[in-house]
């Protein structure tokens, strides 16, 4: 998920002038992303092949990069935003897409809706008006050191384990001399990922509503899965990233410093660069309760004021297509019948990311339920640091996060 800052500078003028003029162009279509490097040369060579098909137009791929957020709110401010561009943060920016519902039912023998999943398809909708076409996802799983795993005499981990499984694991690699564990805990993840651990322990930050989170993130499955990280850390089974150390999850993992490593398919490429095998486990259920993961989902939206919308409509409809979801071969694919294709849900590596997402279309998270929520979150993040300090106490933490946070919910 990409983290949203909002500023729009001055300074930003002269590029909002040549994004104007190039706009008027006839057949140009504007295309923001905030990729760079391989991701967005696959971007391009899609655009390309688009191209190829309507002779006659231009896609002008503008990659907007760390910059992404305040280019684009400055472009909106001004009058002149890209007929089409990458989007995840739909509360922020929904009133200024065109709602994709009509489109997509009208041309639902070509967009083939039921191949993309529901879950993904939920992250783009707000007030149930759907704004955007997934364009690229990931779920969340477990990456552990095959080669730590030998030579500890440790089992592999297998399908249907748990939580306390995990644990039981992570305790027999503890080296106090080499700081070597079996895992690692954050105490300042990311609370749009967060939620996840919730969602398998049957509850949530939020009700459905988005009115309510007394009784829901303070509740007492939220509590247990708090306090379990709490004591992970305590009880030094896992190290805790992020207090007093900015040393990454993924670092420690790629160096033989943790065994087990809770990530998603962004870290994959860096693993594979790393030289020792490892293997790719779903993530840990609490008890019988069926694992929930977080959906990291790119989407493509088109602006409500674009110059082309005929033409951008038909550019996201390709971009959505089984042809060029399969030209996207630094992510999942976001088409079922492209990921079978490609045997992704047969493949150990993958097949974990694909299975913990039929278990995850039901779940919306957070903060497409409430306007206010960014700032309930800030005190939720405080709350979690809190209890990895303190290595416990959630319920004190979780409760004052609710009673700071009860008044942005009116």
């Amino acid at each position: 998920m990409r983290k949203n800052t909002i500023v729009i500078a001055g300074s930003l003028a002269a590029f909002l002038l040549a994004g104007s003029v190039s706009a008027h162009a006839e057949d140009v279509l504007r295309f923001a992303t905030w990729d760079s490097d391989e991701s967005l040369a696959i971007q391009q060579a899609i655009a390309k092949k688009f191209e190829e098909k309507h002779p006659g137009v231009k896609v002008q791929v503008e990659p907007y990069a760390d910059g992404y957020d305040q280019k684009l709110v400055a472009a909106f401010g001004a009058g002149s935003p890209p007929d089409v561009m990458y989007m995840w943060n739909f509360p922020q920016y929904y009133t200024s897409l065109m709602p994709l519902d009509d489109l997509i039912a009208r041309d639902a023998a070509e967009i083939k809706p039921d191949d993309i999943p529901q879950g993904l398809m939920n992250t783009t909708r707000v007030e149930g008006k759907t704004y955007g076409m997934p364009a690229g996802f990931t779920t969340q799983v477990v990456f552990y050191n095959k080669d730590m795993f030998k030579a500890a005499g440790v089992e592999e981990p297998k399908d249907g384990w748990t939580w306390d499984d995990l644990r039981a694991k992570a305790a027999k690699f503890r080296n106090k001399e080499n700081k070597v564990y079996g895992f690692a805990v954050d105490a300042k993840p990311d609370p749009y990922d967060f939620e996840q651990f919730l969602w398998s322990n049957g509850t949530k930050y939020i009700s459905d509503d988005g009115k309510t989170i007394d009784g829901n993130m303070n509740s007492e499955a939220a509590v247990q899965v708090l306090d379990m990280f709490g004591d992970m850390a305590k009880k030094e089974e896992a190290a805790t990233l992020h207090v007093g150390d900015d040393t990454s999850g993924d670092t420690l993992f790629k160096g033989g410093k943790i065994a087990m490593f809770q990530s998603a398919m962004w870290s994959k490429s860096g693993i594979d660069s790393a030289g020792f095998s490892y293997g790719v486990a779903p993530l840990p259920k609490f008890g019988d309760k069926p694992a929930h993961s977080a959906l990291g989902v790119s989407a493509m939206s088109i602006a409500k004021d674009a110059k082309q919308p005929d033409l951008a409509w038909e550019f996201v409809k390709f971009f959505s297509s089984p042809e060029a979801v399969a030209m996207r071969t630094n992510d999942l694919p976001v088409r079922t019948s492209v990921a079978e294709g490609k045997g992704m849900t047969k493949d150990p590596v993958y097949k974990p990311f694909f299975d913990i997402l039929a278990t995850s279309n039901t779940e919306t998270h957070a903060f497409l339920k409430n306007r206010n929520w960014s700032k309930v979150q800030d005190n939720l993040a405080r709350a979690i640091e809190a209890t990895m300090i303190d290595q416990g106490n959630a319920k004190a933490h979780l409760d004052d996060a609710v009673k700071r946070s009860q008044r942005f919910l009116k």
